[in-house]
C-alpha cells in the first residue's frame, strides 16, 4: 500500500468524533440540564477537541458550569451510529460529582438549572435520555457501561479465578522501619 493509501486507511479507522457528557446531581436527585444549541434543554456536553482527551474535555465542560466541583470517573461510552449513514461518533459520560445547594445563577451563564430526573428525561433527546439512565445505573453499580446508541450492551463477565498476587501477603500493611 502507498502512504497515501495508508493515510486515508488510517483517517478512517481512527478518526472519529468524540464527545462528553457530564452528570451532575443534586442530593435529592434531580440532574443539571443547561440550554442546548437547538433551543431545548440537554446534559452539559462538548466535542473533544483536538489534542485534547475525554477527559480533559470533561473538565472543560464542567468548568464551564461554574460549579466547583470535581470530575469524578467515567460512567458509560456510548458509540453511536446514524441509521444509513457511515458516520459514528463515541461519547464519553463522566459523573460530574454532586451540588449541595447554594448559588446556581452562575452555572452556564445563569441558563442551567436542576431539574428532577423523571422530567429531565422527558426534556432530553432519546440519546441523552438513554445515556442518563444508564449513567446513573453504572455509578449506583460502581462499572462502566458500554452503550450502543444508547443503550447497554449485554456483555459477558468471564468467571476470572482468584489468584495472590504476591505470594505470602495477608493484606495487611505493617509501618516500614
Amino acid at each position: 500500500m502507498t502512504k497515501q493509501h495508508l493515510d486515508g486507511f488510517y483517517g478512517s479507522v481512527w478518526k472519529r468524533p468524540a464527545s462528553v457528557a457530564v452528570i451532575v446531581r443534586t442530593v435529592g436527585g434531580s440532574v443539571l440540564l443547561a440550554p442546548d444549541p437547538k433551543g431545548g434543554l440537554a446534559l452539559p456536553a462538548g466535542l473533544v477537541k483536538s489534542g485534547e482527551d475525554p477527559r480533559g474535555a470533561a473538565a472543560r465542560v464542567l468548568d464551564g458550569t461554574s460549579l466547583q466541583l470535581p470530575l469524578g470517573r467515567i460512567l458509560a461510552i456510548d458509540y453511536q451510529q446514524v441509521p444509513d449513514s457511515p458516520a459514528e461518533a463515541f461519547t464519553f459520560i463522566y459523573d460530574g460529582g454532586t451540588y449541595e445547594g447554594g448559588e446556581l445563577a452562575a452555572a452556564a451563564g445563569g441558563q442551567a438549572g436542576f431539574l428532577d430526573f423523571q422530567l429531565a428525561l422527558l426534556e432530553l433527546d432519546r440519546t441523552q435520555a438513554a445515556q442518563l439512565k444508564a449513567a446513573l445505573d453504572a455509578h449506583e453499580l460502581l462499572t462502566v457501561l458500554e452503550l450502543r446508541n444508547g443503550r447497554p450492551l449485554e456483555t459477558v463477565q468471564r468467571d476470572v479465578p482468584r489468584r495472590e498476587l504476591i505470594a505470602g501477603f495477608d493484606g495487611t500493611l505493617s509501618p516500614g522501619r
